[in-house]
């Protein structure tokens, strides 16, 4: 997190949390819905404006983390910004290919093996990792090593690690813990 957040936050300890104000999408893009911009129309513009200034996206980026119940926020100074998640709340980026290939998650921050791989009802890979969870840029998985078994499992090798890719049946958010839209208790 950067210096100016951390005593931003410790100047101003009481400021309220936003919900549903910041998205990040199936690909790892920012986007800001900007509700009370003139002229915002729902109906039309219910994915926001997409974040694109590169000092910005690295700011989000350095002080983006979770607050260990499942939801996902920027630290934007004194004030949390939980984010609406469309898929996970990292978009894992494939370099090289193969059992060789290395992830790095949208912030650009390295991610080490997964522990473990799941297969949604869409075909969506997510993985579970040390820096949590999240899904695989989806123009990068044929650079991935999958391969059936004998009996048809598919398996991932990716760092070293061979995980067999469990399918699952509903949300992945429930399996790997995280909230898509995180929002105050009432």
């Amino acid at each position: 997190m950067d210096e100016q957040v951390i005593r931003a936050m410790a100047r101003w300890p009481d400021v309220a949390a936003v919900h549903g104000w910041l998205r990040l999408d199936a690909r790892g893009r920012w986007f800001l819905i900007d509700r009370g911009a003139p002229g915002f129309d729902p109906s039309q513009e219910h994915s926001g404006s997409r974040i694109t200034s590169p000092p910005i996206i690295d700011f989000i980026g350095r002080n983006y983390g979770t607050d260990g119940d499942g939801a996902w926020y920027w630290q934007n100074g004194p004030q949390r910004v939980y984010v609406d998640l469309e898929r996970g709340p990292l978009v894992f980026r494939v370099f090289g290919s193969g059992e060789s290939a290395r992830l790095v998650d949208q912030t650009g921050h390295p991610v080490e093996a997964p522990s473990a791989a799941l297969t949604d009802a869409h075909g969506v890979l997510y993985l579970a990792t040390g820096r949590g969870p999240g899904s695989i840029h989806d123009l990068d998985m044929a650079a991935l090593d999958i391969r059936a078994d004998d009996q048809d499992r598919l398996h991932l090798r990716l760092s070293g690690t061979d995980l067999q890719i469990e399918p699952i049946d509903g949300d992945p958010a429930d399996r790997l813990r995280f909230e898509r839209r995180p929002r105050p208790a009432i």
